[in-house]
């Protein structure tokens, strides 16, 4: 083990750079760097615990670029930064836990940019920085707790891979500047109970719910029941929800809708409602979608044409005139029954009805003319849904 625990390095800079520390734990625990440039620029250092808790850096900058962590703990915790930057810049983190419980990063830059970062957590829980920016060009992280973490200026987080991710907590976080989270996830961050006086912005977060499924024997039936893993997800997305809808950023906002009610899928929502929030998901992706209600409604137009055309009392030959016409006809009748708010629909829809059942329609015609307008007036109003979220202004 190698100790500078305790050590007073003085007023001046102080220079650590291209050391290899070799294996085994090497501690600055309590160690007072003083005035000036810490640089570690380029060091290495081997598998083991690597310790500045509760050390004490002066007014200079606190330099960790390319520094090679080895495997094992990283514990910067109650570390007390001065008002120069941290710069974790392209610095490789091995497996092990990164602590930064409690810690103080001063008034100067945080950069954990284009950083490699092995297994493990990353703790941030009540840690303070002024100016914060976490981008990993890769990482393993299991968890990312900053629970009570506070930022001053501003923040970034840009997780642009976060496949191993089980965990990213920040509730009780206080943010008194404009914060910014970016990233494809599979898990829904946690923000409830924050404190925030600028703008929070989630634009850039895309998140991929998990869900499981209650059966196992039917490929239909696992699809249909899927809900999900987490019984707490809905409530962290409605919060989610709400910081959209607070920065106006109306897309983000119904992503975020869209989410909560597939959380709350067979778990917060009854048996009928979540079969109808199916339909709506499947029908028009909860009104995100004008295209998905168009092709349902062409697809309706083109059954009722069969069906009326196909069920009318005239029987002429296929490729004949008046079986062209017949056709018409049912096109006709068919738009018309699609689109009854025209004024031209109904004269249309007597015309084409006389022409194909002598004015007279089966029962079973009139069924079918009801429940195709029906069905047609719910998917026009998705249209019309899809189409005023899309520019909602």
């Amino acid at each position: 083990m190698l100790s500078f625990e305790g050590y007073y390095f003085g007023n001046g800079d102080v220079t650590f750079r291209d050391v290899k520390f070799g294996d085994g734990n090497v501690t600055f625990r309590h160690a007072n760097f003083g005035n000036g440039t810490s640089d570690f620029s380029g060091a290495s250092f081997g598998d083991g615990r690597l310790i500045f808790s509760a050390a004490t850096f002066g007014n200079g900058g606190v330099i960790f670029y390319q520094v090679k962590f080895g495997k094992g703990v990283k514990d910067f915790s109650e570390t007390v930064f001065g008002t120069g930057e941290v710069n974790f810049l392209e610095a490789d983190f091995d497996d092990g836990h990164i602590n930064f419980f409690a810690t103080d990063f001063g008034n100067g830059d945080v950069l954990l940019t284009d950083t490699t970062i092995g297994s493990g957590q990353l703790i941030l829980a009540k840690a303070c920085a002024s100016h914060f920016l976490f981008s990993p060009k890769a990482h393993k992280l299991t968890a990312i707790s900053a629970r009570g973490l506070v930022i001053s200026q501003w923040g970034v987080l840009m997780l642009k891979d976060g496949s191993t991710l089980e965990t990213l907590d920040f509730q009780g976080a206080s943010f008194d500047g404009a914060v910014f989270i970016s990233g494809d996830l599979d898990i829904v961050p946690d923000l409830r109970r924050i404190r925030s006086s600028h703008q929070i912005e989630l634009g850039e977060l895309k998140i991929e719910l998990r869900r499981l499924s209650h059966y196992s024997s039917s490929r239909l039936l696992k699809y249909f029941s899927q809900c999900s893993e987490n019984v707490e997800d809905s409530g962290r997305l409605r919060r989610l929800k709400e910081i959209a809808e607070a920065n106006k950023d109306h897309q983000a906002a119904l992503r975020f809708s869209a989410d909560e009610n597939r959380a709350s899928r067979w778990i917060q929502t009854s048996k009928l409602g979540s079969i109808l929030d199916i339909a709506f998901s499947g029908f028009s992706n909860y009104g995100q979608s004008i295209l998905r209600p168009f092709c349902w409604l062409a697809g309706l137009l083109a059954i009722g044409t069969s069906l009326y055309k196909f069920m009318g009392t005239n029987e002429h030959p296929i490729g004949k005139p008046e079986w062209w016409g017949d056709l018409g006809q049912a096109i006709a009748l068919a738009t018309s029954n699609s689109l009854p708010f025209l004024p031209q629909s109904r004269g249309i829809r007597d015309d084409a009805i006389k022409a194909l059942y002598s004015n007279d329609p089966s029962l079973l015609i009139d069924a079918i003319m009801i429940g195709h307008g029906a069905l047609s007036f719910i998917f026009l109003f998705l249209i019309g849904l899809g189409l005023r979220n899309r520019f909602r202004l």
